[in-house]
């Protein structure tokens, strides 16, 4: 997979999101179809959401040219999670599970050949949020661990976790 970060402002951060970009598609998609995907991630000042996926239209049938956009946040562990739920996206449009369409110049997402509507289902109850929710804790544990970052972030532990979380520990 070609990842390319913008607007990162620091190497670390631009380094650790390709290696998280590459570690959840590893998790996600076969090699074959990994090898063909092109993802450009954007970090955001201000966004009207945690992030978005978006890819290219012009090839609706076998999508492979993805953009992620992630809102930029103080605690870095945020835009991990914001990266590992819209890579769970990438899956879904990649593999054709997922597929944005419009019929009757109403716009309707094909989940597994069913349609949804914006009318039909409420955000919390689509079913390809339902999964994206269910995996971005354990895509973002599980590379956390792998790659031991949890020794060689040079940020401050505040910087990746909420204080609350560390006084659990």
């Amino acid at each position: 997979m070609q990842v390319s970060v913008r607007n990162a402002r620091d190497r670390t951060l631009t380094t650790l999101l390709k290696l998280a970009a590459n570690s959840f598609g590893k998790a996600l998609l076969s090699p074959q179809m990994l090898k063909n995907i092109n993802l450009k991630i954007i970090i955001r000042d201000q966004l009207d959401a945690g992030g978005y996926c978006d890819y290219d239209q012009d090839d609706l049938a076998c999508p492979r040219d993805f953009t992620i956009e992630i809102c930029r946040t103080r605690k870095k562990i945020n835009m991990f999670k914001v990266l590992a739920h819209e890579m769970v996206h990438v899956k879904q449009i990649a593999r054709g599970e997922m597929k944005d369409r419009y019929v009757k110049s109403k716009y309707v997402v094909v989940w597994f050949g069913e349609k949804y509507s914006e009318e039909d289902v409420s955000y919390w109850d689509q079913p390809w949020e339902i999964e994206a929710y269910g995996l971005e804790n354990s895509l973002v544990a599980k590379f956390l661990v792998e790659h031991d970052q949890f020794k060689n972030l040079k940020q401050r532990h505040s910087d990746w976790f909420a204080e609350e979380a560390l006084n659990r520990e």
